[in-house]
């Protein structure tokens, strides 16, 4: 066959027939339709077209605007007029492939001829929708095969519908429809022309920073405080993003990259909007070496990167911990010496001498130290809170009237009458409101109103929260003071971050590991010149309670045989001490071991301990807790206290699982003491009497 593509002369045919497809014997371009004899459809389905002229038809073919094929029996391409030829974007000669060959892959070939198999033996009208390749193009097209007669000769008429802008207008609509529900915004940038990426650094980046919003979602419209994607379209990139302080790195690392996939992260704080953490991921749509325009993924991460925060400021705490708790123990057990000898010398001096002042002097300063040691206590791993019922409600006016005694400051409590109770610890609790109180005073030094809130609230999972589903009172601390600086607000729970000259850096942090210990939140907001608010969150027992009244106060002077097992000569001095002056009979053990074999004897001389005092941790020795259970074995109704100055075991915090009937935390003092045993020893009596009446 001749066929000359570059003259646009194709001819196709075989030994018998020659069709000239684009020039005519005419001088002329139009096509003498006299000249065509069209026969009548064959009942098969074909065209009989022997009678027709054949330069007239394919001059007919030729000017369809449909791209069409002729194909002959053996799957040759015969034919191709300019419309088809049109759909690659370089010159080529459809001469030298097959029909199969159109077809993406194996697979698909095989079927295209199969399919071409059945339209030449059935001849029937085939109609397919396939992705095709002409020459170095890819369409998607609707294709049309039916068989035609042509002198004598049977070959496949193909047409095609190239589908191709119509799927990409499906697969648009469909990807605004997606993109437009994905909980990330996006953008997308044109730089208008091309930008060649030989182009020097600073034309490339003035392009870059020229680049305009093109398209994208609305969630990215609306982190720019907009209502829909429309309101930021034709904003430059520039005007987004900045070209300047830290961000220009981000600009040059990319440019110097070549404009790969980068992800960065940014603080921005936005139109009528808090400051918000995001996660940034650009994406260049590079082609043949020149930037066409780029993709913005911008993702809110203000919520994770505030649990890492949590999660590292707890590590903190923990570390912080295990220093704190063994200071703790030591310093509690020197204070519990002290502050036990100066109330026996308070006892032993007659009322209004100067040493008892200087005592009294003395007293006061250790309780100061010991307020310092409960401090270092909330950091260790065994600060568990002692928790009750009780009502949070009088714990808020009672702690915050007595902090801001003497101040400038004014106090308004918004506090239900519905609020719910809560399981906690009374004492950490009312020194979480100390140090809050004190900090709000503190930024107020001229006076100003100090607002305390609270109401009950149920939370069931929102993402704002980071606490478990359940009930909580949520508490309020509103001042009107100097306000915090926004980069201090991160570190302001971290153990001895402070910006006061006499501060110590443990009070806002203390308060903090409270609250946490207790399974709540603590959170804050602040504005310069405008004021702090400190919330926290308390698990609550929404159901009425009923709270248990405190005992009358009661003599604590009492009878009964004491057992004290501690390590450390000068608790066991002292104990015996305030014991002895109490009426009880007191014996002394150095450990576990000791205080069991003490406990036995004096079982076997019928001259039974009533308590045992024991200390929770003796160093290369047996503590307290495997000493409480050997002696529930030798003896199950046998009744003791755990006593600690360091509170890094949960023993203290639930003693009773551990079989004792009370603890005592170091540094105690005479009252203390003999408030638990005259309530011990008397409870145990009166047990006696009832047995043997």
């Amino acid at each position: 066959m001749d066929w000359d593509y570059t003259k646009k002369q194709r001819r196709f045919g075989n030994s018998r027939t020659k069709v000239r497809a684009v020039d005519s014997l005419d001088s002329t371009d139009t096509i003498d339709l006299d000249r065509l004899n069209i026969p009548t459809l064959t009942e098969s389905g074909s065209f009989d077209l022997t009678r027709v002229t054949h330069d007239s038809f394919g001059r007919l073919l030729q000017a369809l605007s449909v791209p069409t094929l002729l194909i002959t029996r053996s799957h040759a391409i015969a034919f191709a007029n300019s419309a088809f030829l049109e759909l690659s974007s370089t010159p080529f000669d459809p001469s030298t492939t097959t029909f199969a060959a159109l077809f993406r892959n194996p697979k698909e070939a095989r079927e295209a001829q199969l399919m071409l198999e059945d339209v030449f033996e059935h001849r029937h009208v085939r109609v397919k929708e396939r992705i095709l390749r002409i020459h170095d193009t890819r369409i998607w097209a609707r294709i049309h095969l039916r068989t035609i007669r042509l002198g004598g000769e049977r070959l496949a008429l193909v047409q095609l519908e190239n589908l191709t802008a119509q799927r990409q207008l499906r697969t648009v609509q469909k990807y605004k429809k997606l993109v437009n529900i994905f909980p990330l915004g996006m953008a997308e940038f044109s730089t208008g022309r091309p930008l060649d990426l030989s182009l020097s650094t600073a034309k490339l980046l003035n392009g870059l920073l020229a680049a305009r919003i093109v398209d994208g979602n609305n969630e990215f419209a609306l982190m720019y405080s907009r209502t829909t994607m429309a309101d930021l379209m034709g904003v430059t990139l520039g005007k987004l993003f900045p070209y300047r302080g830290i961000r220009r790195e981000v600009y040059e690392k990319w440019l110097r990259a070549g404009f790969p996939t980068y992800t960065f992260e940014t603080k921005e704080k936005l139109i009528n909007a808090a400051t918000r953490d995001f996660e940034n991921t650009l994406i260049g749509n590079v082609s043949q070496n020149r930037l066409l325009g780029f993709w913005w993924l911008k993702r809110d991460i203000s919520e994770r990167k505030r649990a890492e925060h949590e999660v590292l400021r707890a590590q903190k705490l923990e570390s912080l911990g295990v220093l704190a708790g063994g200071l703790a123990h030591d310093f509690n057990n020197l204070l519990t010496g002290i502050l036990g000898n100066i109330s026996l010398a308070r006892a032993a001096l007659p009322p209004g001498t100067k040493a008892l002042e200087r005592l009294e002097a003395a007293a006061t300063a250790s309780t100061r130290a010991q307020e310092l040691t409960r401090q270092l206590l909330t950091f260790s791993q065994g600060g568990a809170p002692i928790k009750k019922i009780a009502s949070i409600g009088e714990l808020l006016r009672d702690s915050v009237t007595f902090a801001i005694r003497g101040s400038k400051v004014r106090c308004e409590f918004v506090v239900p009458d519905n609020l719910w109770h809560v399981d906690a610890d009374v004492g950490q609790i009312d020194q979480v409101m100390n140090n809050l109180v004190i900090n709000a005073v503190q930024a107020m030094p001229d006076g100003g109103v100090l607002t305390v809130e609270a109401a009950n609230l149920t939370v069931t999972g929102s993402p704002g929260l980071p606490l478990k589903k359940g009930e909580y009172v949520r508490i309020a601390v509103r001042d009107t003071g100097i306000g915090i600086p926004q980069e201090y607000l991160q570190k302001i729970f971290d153990p001895y971050f402070t910006t006061k000259e006499k501060g110590t850096g443990l009070g806002l942090a203390s308060a903090y590991s409270v609250i946490r210990r207790h399974d709540g939140l603590m959170t804050v907001e602040s504005e310069v010149g405008v004021g702090s608010v400190f919330t926290f969150y308390l698990p609550a027992t929404p159901a009425a309670v009923a709270i248990p009244e405190e005992a009358e106060e009661k003599s604590v002077v009492g009878r009964g045989r004491i057992l004290v097992m501690d390590d450390d000569d000068i608790i066991r001095d002292l104990a015996g001490e305030l014991l002895t002056m109490l009426g009880y009979e007191v014996d002394f053990a150095r450990d576990g071991s000791e205080a069991l074999s003490l406990y036995e004897r004096a079982l076997r001389e019928m001259r039974p301990f009533d308590v045992v005092v024991m200390d929770l941790t003796i160093p290369g020795g047996m503590g307290g807790k495997e000493a409480m259970q050997k002696l529930l074995e030798i003896d199950p109704d046998a009744k003791a206290i755990v006593s600690s100055g360091y509170s890094n075991d949960p023993v203290m915090g639930d003693y009773e699982k551990y079989g004792f009937v009370g603890a005592l935390p170091k540094p105690y003092n005479i009252a203390d003491m003999g408030k638990m045993l005259h309530a011990i020893c008397s409870a145990k009596r009166s047990m006696r009497a009832v047995k043997h009446s």
